[in-house]
């Protein structure tokens, strides 16, 4: 597993200052990159250089509490399961008061010239396996 921390921006708040629900997604999707990051294998060089992508294809998840504009929150990412050309990542977010949001996501490995799925490869896998846990939390 690996965290980040974010602190809640006035960007992503509705007019009461609590975190719009789709502005979660957002975080998700940063703390995604920051964790492909720590791995060495940063989402920035597989799309820039190696012209594969990892785009979501499902997303479930679950808001259990509020988190409010200039709070600090940290995500936690690890991996539920490595398929062939697919990961199924774990998350949650959580503040000083407990949590505020549990999700999983699916993210398919394409080739960006093809958009169809390819395999893993050997490298990424073996920087991702460490990280494969039953759940978070």
């Amino acid at each position: 597993m690996i965290t980040t921390e974010k602190q809640i921006r006035f960007q992503h708040c509705d007019p009461a200052g609590i975190v719009f629900y789709p502005q979660y997604f957002y975080l998700l999707s940063e703390a995604m990159e920051d964790f492909m990051a720590a791995t060495g294998k940063p989402q920035h060089e597989s799309i820039n250089v190696k012209r594969r992508g990892w785009p979501i294809v499902k997303l479930e998840a679950d808001f259990v509490g509020m988190s409010r504009y200039g709070d600090i929150v940290w995500i936690d990412v690890g991996i539920r399961r490595i398929g062939g050309a697919s990961l199924v990542f774990d998350y949650r977010i959580r503040g000083d008061d407990g949590d505020r949001m549990r999700a999983v996501g699916t993210v398919v490995h394409v080739d960006l010239g093809t958009d169809r799925p390819v395999p893993i490869p050997s490298d990424v896998r073996a920087a991702f396996e460490p990280h494969v846990m039953a759940g978070i939390g």
